[in-house]
């Protein structure tokens, strides 16, 4: 049997001695690992609004986005069709599935795409944030193996395949994207890219008033 097979089928045969955990792994595998990585994203867009490099965070944040999405459409219309992996749970018909068995293919895992590109761009944003976002994949990862709908390696390369892409989207245009930020400070988006709240080094805030030194 390969190893791939064996690893899944070790974290079947687990998954069936756990049954307390079946509904929280199904939702996190389902929809709650996604969201809550995205939420983060969220979170460093917001925090990027208030930095002294706004232009240059928030562009970073928007490519993470524009990246995870590429990533995933790639997958599903390119790599994942010519991979034709066939998953697990149709496959194997009598391992425990948690989930509906779709009939797409099951390597990458569009799940783990999504999640890797997310991890990487939120890195590059903030180390802390990106720490945060790759314990939430590495879990996200495993509860779509425990499900029953992907094998290990499905998610594994699905990680690195959504990080691969996210890191050339990234660091390729975030040149560009900072100074077309940059352009849109002087337009109605600027409190997309940059906090009302700011205050630059020797400026004054607004409607205040610099009052005459006293004399003694």
């Amino acid at each position: 049997m390969p190893l791939d097979s064996a690893w899944f089928l070790a974290v079947n045969h687990w998954a069936r001695a756990t049954p307390a955990l079946h509904g929280v792994s199904s939702i996190y595998a389902l929809w709650l690992g996604p969201v809550l990585i995205a939420l983060l994203l969220v979170v460093g867009w917001l925090r990027a609004r208030a930095r002294p490099d706004a232009t240059g965070q928030v562009a970073v944040v928007v490519l993470t986005g524009v990246a995870a999405v590429v990533a995933v459409l790639v997958n599903q219309n390119v790599v994942s069709t010519v991979i034709g992996r066939a998953r697990p749970c149709a496959a194997m018909p009598d391992v425990q599935v948690l989930l509906s068995c779709s009939a797409d293919y099951s390597m990458p895992s569009d799940h783990a795409v999504i999640a890797g590109a997310l991890v990487v761009g939120l890195w590059i944003r903030q180390r802390r944030l990106g720490v945060v976002a790759a314990v939430l994949a590495l879990l996200l990862a495993f509860s779509r193996v425990y499900v029953g709908v992907h094998y290990p390696s499905d998610v594994a390369v699905g990680l690195l395949f959504g990080a691969a892409v996210a890191a050339s989207v990234v660091l390729g245009l975030r040149g560009p994207a900072t100074a077309l930020a940059g352009r849109l400070l002087d337009t109605s988006l600027r409190p997309l890219i940059r906090s009302g709240r700011e205050v630059g080094s020797g400026q004054a805030l607004p409607g205040s008033a610099s009052r005459p030194a006293r004399r003694r």
